[in-house]
């Protein structure tokens, strides 16, 4: 009996889909319409250099993967006429959605539609919020700063307190020898 390499190949896909969703920490779908492949190529770029990739997903073998792995709440993104993409989100959440959020604004066919963090699944409203997160870097940087303003200042009082003491040494020392320069009379 001869096996079709259609249905092979689609098994297979549905598989690897299995196996990226069961991998990374969530996703975003996205809609689009025409968008220039020049831009496309320098949005998979910045995906890239975040560490994630961004696939264009066939939506019957999304929704078979998604059945198989017990996701659900992505029905109304699958059924639409549009291209749906998928973006993974392997680190950092926020640097994602600062990247599809951008390529957004510039790119109105693009449309980040829905994802799936942690567990739960997130409306297109989630991942602007997302966005105007601070960085991972941004928040490593402000914490820093936190912890340093209580050493600093502490440092800062201990050079008050050895300049202050140097002063009154310097004057006494200035009286004293101011002292023993005057003439007995």
């Amino acid at each position: 009996m001869a096996i079709k390499y259609g249905s092979k190949v689609r098994e297979l896909m549905v598989k690897e889909m299995e196996d990226v969703l069961k991998k990374n920490k969530g996703f975003v779908l996205s809609t689009s319409g025409n968008i220039k492949a020049s831009d496309m190529d320098v949005f998979r770029k910045k995906i890239k250099k975040a560490g994630s990739r961004h696939l264009i997903v066939k939506k019957r073998l999304t929704q078979k993967a998604f059945d198989k792995v017990g996701l659900s709440g992505f029905d109304d993104v699958l059924k639409q006429k549009k291209n749906v993409a998928m973006t993974m989100i392997t680190d950092d959440p926020v640097a994602i959605a600062k990247i599809l959020v951008e390529f957004a604004k510039v790119n109105t066919n693009f449309i980040p539609a829905k994802g799936y963090l942690e567990g739960q699944v997130f409306e297109a409203s989630k991942v602007k919020q997302l966005a105007d997160l601070p960085s991972r870097e941004q928040l490593i940087a402000m914490m820093l700063r936190a912890m340093n303003g209580p050493v600093s200042g502490f440092a800062g009082v201990m050079a008050s307190i050895l300049r202050s003491l140097c002063y009154a040494l310097n004057a006494v020392k200035d009286k004293k020898g101011a002292g023993a320069q005057q003439p007995v009379g």
